[in-house]
């Protein structure tokens, strides 16, 4: 029998899910390393068990033997059934085998591995809410080393709704004809690529080249460093004045995570008022903690509640944006005549692996007796700051977009240059262990010395569900937490507080290692 599933985004659930669904939902994450399924969540609210399961040729319809549940979770049918793509918000198996292969790659794009049966780092099995996360990270001049990635890409798009372009600075400057970038998969996540090329901005060799966070580019001069950098009092100036290792980072409120610090910069000789301030910057582990805490309050209901990502708007909001309690970095700037602090941006980025540089252009800010006063304010805990330095912004500039002309595979299925060359709905997927290289042809630089590069990187990942996150499962405590309740913030601060000190250690030692 065919059941055909149409697709309907209004939809109202009774949340009186059936006793027969719910069993099974309990049954088929028991033992999940061992008892393979297959579960289908429509647009439209319905779920489909699959007991036997197969794409077919078209690459556009599943057919399989199982149960059709409505939203409310009653029986629709059980027998066999024919199921559309399109109409399918996301998957849920333990069946990584069977998606790993291109001719499955639509079903991979849309699937949740849960409990599928890795091998985990014995550290990550201690602490499974420090282990290692990232979407794909990106290397140059031939680096493979996690510590040397120059860029991590759509941190933030957790779901296919929430697919998102990242703009990168490389910090590389070649003045070669040709560029090398290495993109590797080094997460228990599926990596689903859509586009992916590189920002080349000709520059003369002692200038710099920066981009603010709206993906402008500026030819910049040299950076000034500050005269004073202070935090309660304390000089962090050797933290912030050089890029490099000697980043500036606080630990968390042990009872409330949003507690703010602040930087006070100055900087003295200032010539012009036409400056930016540059700042290096990364995450702390604390949005990999809370992110992995969220997953897990899910527990075995993580289908349902990615597939709600996918067809329920508030939903999808809050988790676009789970972090927001948390706020972004502030700049500010001190008016001596007004005598306040005149507001200037907001910065944010997602990730704990790459640093972000960027520049925040002050747009002709007033200056006194050729000094600035700056103010950072953000979260304690959350940032780990490497550089802040003023520099002249001389112009903009426009980059030469370049797509890579040669894509070698090192580890993973058989793509082509086509599958990531425009924004379509064609992907490159990549799976844990999975190393690709891209090899682009950069243009002649005429009057200018090099090319600094930078890389936009579209898509987004799917997180594994570790075996040992189910048993956490609260679904009271997940509402909670995305309706900010201050109760379970504070007993969040105070979880973290106590795996804060090793949680680095954590992390850094539990990157992929194989699969079984």
């Amino acid at each position: 029998m065919t059941i055909a599933v149409y697709s309907c985004r209004k939809y109202y659930i009774d949340h009186g899910f059936r006793e027969t669904y719910t069993n099974v939902n309990e049954v088929i994450h028991k033992d999940s390393t061992k008892m393979p399924f297959f579960k289908v969540h429509f647009k439209n609210g319905n779920v489909s068990l699959l007991d036997t399961w197969s794409l077919n040729n078209g690459k556009d319809t599943i057919t399989g033997n199982g149960t059709l549940y409505d939203f409310n979770r009653n029986t629709l049918h059980t027998g066999e059934l024919h199921l559309t793509i399109n109409d399918i918000a996301i998957i849920e198996t333990n069946e990584y085998s069977k998606i790993l292969t291109k001719d499955n790659d639509k079903i991979a794009a849309l699937s949740i591995l849960t409990g599928a049966n890795a091998i985990l780092n014995v550290v990550c099995i201690t602490n499974p809410k420090a282990c290692f996360g990232s979407c794909p990270t990106f290397y140059v001049d031939g680096q493979t080393l996690l510590h040397n990635a120059q860029a991590e890409g759509f941190s933030s798009s957790i779901s296919p709704s929430l697919e998102r372009q990242d703009l990168d600075a490389l910090q590389y400057a070649t003045s070669s004809d040709e560029f090398l970038l290495i993109m590797k998969n080094e997460a228990f996540e599926t990596h689903m690529i859509n586009e992916l090329y590189i920002q080349a901005v000709p520059k003369n060799k002692n200038d710099h080249v920066f981009q603010d966070k709206h993906g402008s580019f500026y030819q910049c001069g040299n950076l000034l460093n500050a005269s004073l950098a202070t935090v309660n009092n304390t000089n962090i100036a050797s933290r912030i004045n050089t890029i490099d290792e000697a980043e500036y980072f606080s630990l968390t409120d042990p009872n409330k995570l949003e507690t703010k610090e602040e930087i006070i910069l100055e900087y003295q000789g200032l010539s012009t008022n036409n400056y930016g301030l540059v700042i290096n910057f990364r995450q702390t582990l604390l949005t990999t903690f809370l992110l992995y805490n969220g997953i897990s309050y899910m527990g075995d209901e993580v289908g349902d509640y990615f597939s709600k990502i996918e067809t329920n708007e508030f939903i999808k909001q809050k988790l676009s944006n789970p972090f927001k309690r948390l706020g972004k970095i502030k700049l500010s700037v001190w008016n001596e005549e007004l005598k306040i602090w005149q507001f200037i941006e907001e910065l944010y980025e997602t990730g704990p692996i790459a640093k972000n540089l960027v520049i925040a252009p002050l747009n002709n800010i007033n200056q006194t007796n050729n000094k600035i006063k700056i103010k950072i304010e953000m979260t304690k805990g959350l940032w780990r700051i490497d550089l802040l330095a003023l520099t002249t912004i001389k112009s903009e500039t426009e980059p030469y977009t370049i797509y890579p002309n040669t894509l070698d595979i090192v580890n993973g299925n058989a793509y082509t240059i086509s599958d990531i060359a425009k924004d379509d709905h064609y992907y490159l997927i990549s799976f844990p262990g999975n190393e690709f290289r891209f090899k682009f042809k950069l243009p002649e630089l005429n009057n200018k010395d090099e090319f600094e590069l930078f890389l936009s990187s579209k898509g987004y990942y799917l997180e594994w569900i570790r075996k040992s996150w189910l048993k956490d499962k609260n679904l009271s405590k997940l509402k909670k937490m995305l309706l900010n309740d201050d109760k379970t913030w504070n007993e969040l601060a105070q979880e973290f507080k106590a795996m804060e000190d090793g949680m680095e250690s954590v992390f850094w030692n539990s990157k992929f290692t194989n699969i079984q």
